[in-house]
């Protein structure tokens, strides 16, 4: 597999800068999306730290600033830095931001996209173009109060950018790493949903190698699943597991076992899918997530109980299952 083409990142826990491992099925995905445009917004959801805004903000950048491509890019938690909260192809859609936005900037940006895209077309046309708009972490940035009327509003607004400034078509990406908010919209016809996933074995060694890791690539394989920002939360523990598990189980775990219960939680450890009602649960809190394999944009997961994956259901890492496993019994 290809790393993506001239596209580091920094990783500022490590304070290293490494390369981006291209996600094959998911920029297919993305590119097909974006040539076709979206009848309805799209929504990603997928376990903490699998990489949707790495991802992402590597395919806008690749789409390039184009005369007849406007794309635009808002990571909605980035609260101070214009610059990380906003990607544009054209430097007018900046120009239009500065006077509409506040502080946290990138909910405020998330919040105005649809009145600076239009200004856009007001001063320089989208006449037969493509609008790209993605916005990521959208849902934790705005409150889960207003998943519903936001996202209708960018689907009524789909139909408006057609009718009235005439575009060629619009592709409207969001991402969202709760379960909640994926709740929420699963009940309505005008979203889309999909799932991204861990990367695959493959991908994730070449994506190890770049951190120089103390520790066999088997071993972080069965810890993270392929998981970089959990990855790379080990390598800041020094590789070393045990001390990565017992902080996994005093900041993640413990308070979910003293409100969920220990029997219940060490059931779903042995079987993601022995208990659709505290899975949802532990959705909630972002240990667990629900499986969506007919809708999934990355390599679907296999059923592997050594790694948390069930059929319906799976632990966020094995990470979790681990501290469980091993710290919930004592």
């Amino acid at each position: 597999m290809n790393r993506g083409p001239g596209y580091t990142i920094y990783v500022e826990e490590l304070d290293k800068v490494i390369n981006f491992v291209d996600r094959e099925d998911e920029a297919l995905w993305f590119r097909d999306i974006v040539s076709r445009g979206t009848a309805f917004p799209v929504t990603i959801y997928g376990p903490e730290g699998c990489g949707k805004t790495a991802f992402l903000r590597y395919m806008v950048r690749g789409l390039g600033a184009g005369k007849d491509t406007v794309v635009v890019y808002v990571d909605a938690l980035e609260h101070f830095d214009v610059r990380k909260a906003l990607f544009a192809s054209h430097k007018e859609v900046f120009e239009l931001v500065q006077d509409l936005i506040s502080a946290p900037l990138g909910a405020s940006i998330a919040r105005a996209i649809m009145s600076v895209v239009s200004r856009f077309a007001q001063k320089i046309g989208l006449k037969g173009r493509s609008v790209v708009v993605v916005l990521d972490d959208v849902y934790r940035a705005i409150g889960l109060d207003e998943v519903d009327r936001y996202t209708k509003s960018l689907y009524e607004w789909i139909g408006h950018l057609h009718e009235r400034y005439g575009v060629s078509n619009v592709a409207i990406v969001l991402t969202t790493s709760e379960g909640m908010s994926k709740r929420v919209l699963s009940k309505h016809t005008y979203v889309s949903i999909y799932m991204m996933w861990n990367l695959p074995k493959k991908s994730f060694e070449e994506f190890v190698e770049q951190l120089n890791p103390h520790i066999d690539a088997e071993a972080i394989w069965m810890h993270t699943g392929g998981n970089p920002r959990a990855t790379i939360d080990l390598a800041r523990h020094g590789w070393s597991t045990d001390k990565w598990l017992s902080r996994i189980y005093e900041d993640r775990i413990r308070r979910a076992v003293h409100i969920i219960g220990r029997d219940k939680i060490l059931q779903l450890a042995e079987n993601p899918d022995s208990d659709w009602a505290t899975a949802e649960k532990l959705e909630e809190l972002n240990l667990m997530i629900e499986l969506r394999r007919s809708s999934t944009i990355s390599q679907i997961p296999g059923k592997d109980l050594d790694l948390g994956i069930g059929e319906e259901w799976a632990w966020q890492i094995p990470a979790y299952r681990h501290a469980i496993t091993r710290l919930a019994k004592s």
